[in-house]
């Protein structure tokens, strides 16, 4: 008498592929490597670098936030203790002291979200 239900694949099959697939994969952005990197992003804007050189640099950290792209400048910052995951990249919060184009300071809360792998990218939070 043959069985009702015949899997596609053979239940023996499954425990020996299942080794094979092995634990790898992506994991959660190296918290230390994602503050280091924020840090050196931080430290570029303050220091008048630019985007680009950011882009160009050894190593090339992919950079987008609106008020450095607008010509802000920054002149302090605090990044939070705390950190949150998304997904394999981490959520980092700071506090910003920036000058605006005519000068005036104005204080800003930003949230970043920092990518360590497979390259290093640093993205303003939109919320």
């Amino acid at each position: 008498m043959k069985p009702a239900f015949a899997p596609a694949i053979p239940v023996r099959f499954v425990f020996v592929l299942l080794p094979l697939l092995g634990c790898g994969g992506p994991r959660l952005a190296d918290p230390d490597l994602a503050r280091a990197t924020l840090t050196q992003v931080l430290d570029a804007w303050r220091d008048g670098r630019s985007l680009n050189d950011m882009a160009t640099g050894s190593p090339a950290i992919t950079v987008s936030d609106p008020a450095w792209k607008a010509g802000f400048k920054l002149s302090r910052y605090e990044v939070a203790k705390s950190a949150r995951a998304v997904g394999f990249d981490l959520k980092i919060p700071v506090e910003l002291w920036l000058l605006d184009l005519k000068g005036r300071p104005v204080q800003e809360k930003a949230r970043y979200v920092v990518s360590v792998e497979p390259s290093r990218t640093v993205i303003r939070a939109p919320f």
